[in-house]
């Protein structure tokens, strides 16, 4: 379908929430169409299966998968319902024994249901739309938007909603050649027997005159999914996907169930910012990228809907603030000293693997964990990064020194490691770091503030755009406390004294601060 033009009905849009009735058919794998055997499709409630699973009364011949070792293919399947393809499927049990011995049950599970075509996994397609939960909030300039206050009174910068037979407005980013991710808003209109009413939304749209493959689709999907629940300091899925084929012809991607992400807009929705904040088509391909170049601190920074325990944030969000540091920022030339070393441990005939190891022991000496922390900090603005951790140098240095200790196992000086409230501000705020670096890489500066630059704070008072969204309530409870890192670096120093001064005091590892 086309963003914002042939509207589809209420009903149609219910797949979301709809429940799945099994579904009965024969099926057979996608490559082998002449072995056909029966068996009925259902959904998997539990959260932690795949969603789909397909019982089968005979065997399918598809690749064993073992300990370790998962196979996936495509399954095809004729129902009365229509055609399907169980994508990313492989065999979970079997065979087992029924009332007739001679007739043994199989058991698949996908991750994926394609209605109405069968296809393949490298099928092209013309072009594909999706959602998102809350999209529509991220249509900017929201009137939530504080920097643009003045347009939104005067009219200038509102989102119009489209008429019937309308485009709307539209953003768009190339994001390979001949590559073209499209956001316009949307409706769906309902029709009752004295009034008809559209209901808004919007979506993404992405498409390419030679076809986009399923890997493709996904990629951009999962990278976008990513952003949205940054912004809105919530874990997100896609939904509602429909493909439309090389020949013309529409698919619909089943929605096995309700989105993560679906309750944030039932509150103040509001991101961290809009697109009337960045230039979209720019901003989106450098996301992207960043997606494929850093996924350690992109998967570090996204929220996600699970109960990781706090130091393994922690140290999470440190290792992704690392990579990003080391993505930003080329490897320092190696000193003449080091230079001369390396070059010493080739000529004592040293393999390459033990020369590299070294060099890496010295490039991280040059450039510890601490000054890629306060540097990505610095990115943020200087007067942002002073209100979010008061001295950034104290709080680079705690947060490494914590994340050091967690991941070599080690004490910090003054037990500070046992100190609840310090680990838990500490992978707050490298998580707000991580997070607010991530999205200055990609091009967020704040340019419609005062202080272009300063994401947060500048000259005594807020400069973001979004002072209701989720994440920015965040930020204030990690700045509220930002004066303790002074308190704890004291009482770290009185530790370490006192420990100098008794030789019977067991010393933690002389790199319990910095690497």
């Amino acid at each position: 379908m086309a963003v914002g033009t042939t509207p589809r009905s209420w009903a149609e849009r219910r797949t979301v929430v709809r429940a799945f009735e099994p579904t009965i058919g024969m099926w057979w794998v996608a490559s082998r169409p002449e072995q056909r055997i029966p068996g009925y499709l259902d959904l998997q409630t539990a959260p932690d299966v795949s969603p789909w699973r397909l019982t089968l009364h005979g065997e399918l011949g598809g690749p064993p998968s073992a300990p370790g070792l998962v196979q996936y293919v495509a399954l095809h399947g004729e129902t009365p319902a229509g055609l399907f393809t169980l994508m990313r499927a492989n065999l979970r049990g079997g065979p087992s024994g029924m009332m007739d011995a001679s007739v043994k049950k199989t058991v698949w599970e996908g991750w994926q249901l394609v209605r109405g075509a069968h296809v393949e996994s490298q099928e092209l397609y013309r072009s594909a739309t999706f959602q998102l939960p809350g999209l529509w909030h991220w249509l900017g300039p929201t009137w939530l938007n504080s920097n643009m206050t003045s347009e939104l009174h005067a009219g200038a910068a509102d989102w119009t909603r489209p008429e019937q037979g309308d485009l709307g407005t539209q953003l768009t980013a190339e994001i390979e050649p001949g590559m073209k991710l499209m956001l316009a808003p949307a409706y769906t209109q309902r029709s009752g027997r004295e009034q008809q009413s559209l209901n808004y939304y919007a979506q993404y749209s992405l498409s390419a005159p030679t076809g986009v493959h399923v890997e493709e689709i996904e990629r951009v999907t999962h990278a976008l999914t990513n952003l949205h629940a940054l912004v809105t300091g919530t874990p997100m899925d896609d939904f509602d996907v429909d493909l439309v084929t090389m020949t013309g012809s529409a698919v619909h991607v089943m929605d096995a169930r309700r989105p993560l992400g679906r309750r944030w807009k039932s509150g103040l929705a509001d991101p961290f910012f809009d697109t009337a904040d960045i230039e979209f088509s720019a901003f989106i391909p450098r996301w992207l990228a960043l997606c494929e170049q850093v996924p350690v601190a992109i998967g570090a920074a996204a929220p996600r809907d699970d109960r990781q325990f706090l130091q393994s944030k922690l140290i999470d969000a440190c290792n992704g603030l690392e990579a990003l540091a080391s993505h930003i920022w080329a490897d320092a030339t190696p000193s003449t000293k080091d230079t001369e070393l390396l070059e010493q441990l080739k000529e004592f005939g040293l393999n390459r693997d033990f020369r590299d190891s070294v060099k890496l022991t010295l490039q991280m000496r040059h450039f510890p964990l601490s000054k890629k922390l306060e540097q990505l900090a610095q990115t943020i603005g200087a007067d942002s990064a002073a209100w979010l951790l008061g001295d950034v140098p104290v709080w680079a240095e705690l947060t490494a020194g914590l994340r050091n200790s967690l991941a070599h196992g080690f004490a910090m000086d003054g037990r500070l490691g046992d100190d609840i409230e310090f680990v838990l501000l500490a992978e707050e705020s490298a998580t707000a770091v991580l997070r607010l670096a991530l999205l200055r890489e990609a091009g967020y500066d704040n340019s419609r503030s005062s202080t272009p630059g300063e994401l947060l704070h500048s000259d005594g008072r807020s400069v973001a755009g979004h002072r209701n969204s989720h994440i920015f309530d965040t930020l204030k409870v990690v700045a509220h406390h930002c004066d303790h890192w002074q308190h704890w670096k004291a009482a770290r120093d009185a530790a370490r004294a006192a420990r100098v001064a008794d030789p019977t005091t067991s010393a933690p590892p002389s790199n319990g601060s910095s690497e």
